[in-house]
C-alpha cells in the first residue's frame, strides 16, 4: 500500500503503517474536537521527541518548507495560529503528509476560512490556556492529556464546563507557556517543570483574572457559542455562506429596526457603520465583532451563516448586556486632508531609504493602520511590499554573510590541518549564534565535507 494513500488518523492498529508517524488516535469527539498543536504534542511524546525537534523534523523531509522553520520567529510566534485557518495550519497538515489526513483539518479552524478573516481581530489567543479541572477529568478518564481545539479562541475565557476563567499561567513560577513547548508535556510548566493543574502550597492562581472577578454574562455566552461554533464546522463547511449572512443581517435589520441599520448597530453599542462592511464589501467578519453583533440580538454565530430560520427568534438589542469596544472611530477625512495625506504617502514610497512599516507610517501621519488601509488601500500595499521586499533584502544578506562566515571557519579548520568535525564546527559556529540544525548552512557544509 503506497504511503500516500495512508491516514494516520484513521488507520487501525493492525495496519502496518511505514515508520513515519505513529498513529496516534485523536482524543475528544466530533463536537469537541482536539487541536492540532495539543496533537503534535502527544504525537512527539509518543515518538519520545520534543514537539520541536518532531515539527523540525516534519518540515525538513517537506520539499515546499524544507526551510521554514529556520525563521526564528517561528516558534515563538507563528507556530500559535497552527488551530486558525491561515497560512501556518496549512503549512503543518501538508508537513503531516499528501493528502493530508482527514481528521487533521478537522483539528483547525481550516473549515472556515470562507467565512472568517485568517488575521482578524480576537480570532486565536495570544498565549496557551487550559482548564486545570478539565485536564484532572482528562486523566480519570485515562485519557491523552490534551487541549481542545475551542481553547485556541481569544474569547474563549471561561470554561463551560466548569465554568471558571481559564488559566494561562504556571501557578508556581507564573510562566507564559509556549505554544510548541521544549518537553512533550501539557501537564507540566516549561520554565519550572512544576504541575500546572496542582497549586503548591501558598502559591497565588494567574489566570486571565483573578478568582475575586465575576465572570460576565457575555464571556459565559461566548464560551458557550464558540463551542457551538467548532461543533459546527462541518456544516458551516458545507452551506455556510457570506450571501446568506448578509441576507440574515437585512432581514434583522428589517425585523428589529424596521430596515435602519445604523439604529441596529446603535442601539447594539456598536458603530453606526460597522456592519457596512460585511455587507456592501462582501468583508468577512473579525470574531471580536461577530460574537458581540451576535449577542445583543441573542443569536449563535454559526446561525447568522446559515439559512435555518434561527434569525426569526432573535430578540430586540440589549445594549447593557454588550461589553463596549475599545475600537476607535474611523476618521472623516475630507477632500483637502486625503490630497495632502497621498502626497505624503508618494513622498515616502519614493524614498529609497524609507521601508517602514504600515503602522510606523500610519503613526507619522496621525491615523490609525485599518484608517490608512481604509482610505488608501492602493498605498498601503505598496508600502508594505515595500517593507517586505527590504526584509527580504535583509535576510538575504545575513544569510550570505552566514555562508561566508561558515566558510571561513572550514577554511581555517583545513589549513590547520583539523578534520572539520560537526562539534568543532558547531562549537565556532556559537560564537556567532548560528547552528548547522539550519539547513541551508548544512547543506553548505556536507557540500564543502566532500568537495575535500
Amino acid at each position: 500500500m503506497a504511503h500516500s494513500t495512508l491516514d494516520p488518523f484513521e488507520a487501525e492498529t493492525s495496519i502496518v503503517i511505514p515508520p513515519t508517524l505513529y498513529a496516534l488516535r485523536s482524543e475528544g469527539s466530533s463536537q469537541a474536537p482536539e487541536g492540532l498543536i495539543s496533537w503534535i504534542v502527544g504525537l512527539a511524546n509518543a515518538h519520545c521527541l520534543g514537539p520541536r525537534t518532531l515539527v523540525k523534523y516534519l518540515l525538513e523531509q517537506s520539499e515546499r518548507h524544507s526551510d521554514f522553520w529556520s525563521d526564528t520567529a517561528f516558534f515563538e510566534r507563528h507556530c500559535a495560529t497552527v488551530n486558525g485557518l491561515g497560512r501556518y495550519a496549512r503549512t503543518m497538515l501538508d508537513a503531516l503528509g499528501r493528502p493530508p489526513p482527514s481528521k487533521a483539518q478537522s483539528m483547525t479552524l481550516l473549515g472556515l476560512t470562507h467565512l472568517l478573516p485568517f488575521n482578524g481581530e480576537g480570532l486565536l489567543a495570544r498565549n496557551p490556556r487550559w482548564c486545570p479541572a478539565c485536564l484532572c477529568d482528562q486523566a480519570r478518564k485515562g485519557q491523552r492529556p490534551h487541549h481542545p481545539l475551542v481553547w485556541s479562541f481569544e474569547h474563549y475565557r471561561v470554561c463551560h464546563v466548569h465554568q471558571g476563567f481559564m488559566s494561562e499561567r504556571c501557578p508556581a513560577c507564573s510562566a507564559e507557556q509556549a505554544f510548541l513547548p521544549i518537553y512533550p508535556s501539557l501537564l507540566h510548566c516549561n520554565a519550572c517543570g512544576e504541575s500546572m493543574i496542582v497549586r503548591p502550597p501558598g502559591a497565588v492562581e494567574h489566570g486571565i483574572a483573578s478568582e475575586q472577578e465575576e465572570i460576565s454574562a457575555f464571556d459565559r455566552w461566548s464560551a458557550s457559542a464558540l463551542v457551538d461554533l467548532v461543533s459546527r464546522i462541518p456544516e458551516l463547511q458545507r452551506a455556510g455562506s457570506l450571501t446568506q449572512m448578509q441576507q440574515n443581517l437585512v432581514d434583522l435589520a428589517a425585523s428589529l429596526t424596521q430596515g435602519n441599520r445604523k439604529g441596529l448597530c446603535e442601539a447594539l453599542g456598536l458603530q453606526p457603520r460597522a456592519i457596512n462592511g460585511w455587507l456592501n464589501k462582501d468583508e468577512r467578519p473579525s470574531l471580536a465583532l461577530l460574537l458581540r453583533f451576535c449577542h445583543g440580538v441573542n443569536l449563535l454565530p454559526a446561525d447568522l451563516f446559515l439559512a435555518n430560520g434561527a434569525i426569526r427568534h432573535a430578540e430586540l438589542p440589549k445594549p447593557a448586556q454588550t461589553p463596549s469596544s475599545d475600537r476607535q472611530e474611523r476618521p472623516m477625512l475630507g477632500y483637502r486632508q486625503r490630497e495632502l495625506l497621498e502626497r505624503q504617502l508618494e513622498l515616502i514610497l519614493e524614498t529609497p531609504s524609507d521601508y517602514r512599516g504600515l503602522a510606523a507610517v500610519a503613526h507619522q501621519l496621525g491615523l490609525t493602520r485599518h484608517a490608512l488601509k481604509y482610505w488608501f488601500p492602493g498605498q498601503s500595499k505598496e508600502i508594505v511590499l515595500k517593507r517586505r521586499m527590504a526584509e527580504s533584502r535583509t535576510l538575504e544578506q545575513r544569510y550570505q554573510a552566514d555562508h561566508e562566515y561558515l566558510q571561513q571557519v572550514l577554511t581555517k579548520l583545513v589549513a590547520s590541518r583539523v578534520y572539520p568535525s560537526r562539534r568543532k564546527v558547531e562549537r565556532m559556529l556559537n560564537q556567532r549564534q548560528l547552528s548547522l540544525m539550519r539547513p541551508d548552512l548544512y547543506t553548505a557544509y556536507r557540500r564543502r565535507l566532500m568537495s575535500l
